[in-house]
């Protein structure tokens, strides 16, 4: 046997040479980098899902006509946070019969004031006491509403108020949406309205007082 076929022997493993042996541990070096760098991928994307779900908020409105915990008839309109990151409250609209309203006494000042009222300013009206609506108010915006809690903004009770002016408010609460847009602790926003439908968003908008 030549000295050259020699050579040729000690350079090659069952007809593989050691060019392409090392070409072959290169390319499975590179797959099992990419394997890995995938995996990382997939672990970090699921870590970050987790965070979001445990800091996700999700406002939705409410509103009833009994308060079972008195056992008393009382109109109640609620922000119900059933997610479980607390949510910062942006901005919230008040919309009835295609009119956008910027606080809850806008709205049922304009729902639900005396008939022969309604052409008169709110502020120029002259209401006897015992038919002046008697409620209980909470502000929205800017509050911090928990995860698994409630906020309520409106409260009425039968008995401290006049029932024309409470039946009124109890037919136009089925007919008012609430947009409200929220914010939470990881700065992302969303919007969401009565049907408690929610869509992400760059940022809350700043709503004028009309």
């Amino acid at each position: 046997m030549s000295t050259a076929d020699n050579t040729k022997k000690e350079h090659s493993t069952d007809g593989i040479s050691s060019q392409r042996l090392n070409l072959i541990l290169a390319i499975c070096g590179i797959v099992i980098a990419l394997a890995s760098f995938y995996a990382t991928y997939l672990q970090a994307e699921a870590a970050d899902k987790q965070v979001k779900a445990m800091t996700m908020p999700l406002i939705q409105f409410e509103h009833g006509n009994h308060d079972s915990s008195r056992d008393i008839r009382a109109i109640t309109f609620s922000l119900t946070n059933s997610g479980m990151g607390p949510a910062l409250i942006k901005s919230v609209a008040y919309k009835y019969q295609g009119k956008r309203y910027a606080t809850v006494r806008d709205f049922y000042n304009a729902c639900c004031r005396p008939v022969d009222l309604i052409e008169q300013p709110a502020e120029q009206v002259k209401t006897p006491d015992d038919q002046r609506p008697k409620t209980i108010t909470s502000e929205l915006l800017n509050a911090m509403l928990a995860g698994q809690s409630s906020q309520m903004f409106l409260g009425v009770q039968f008995k401290d108020n006049n029932p024309k002016f409470w039946n009124k408010l109890n037919k136009a609460r089925w007919s008012l949406n609430v947009d409200i847009c929220y914010c939470s602790m990881l700065d992302e926003c969303y919007t969401t309205e009565k049907k408690g439908v929610i869509e992400p968003i760059e940022g809350c908008p700043i709503l004028d007082e009309e």
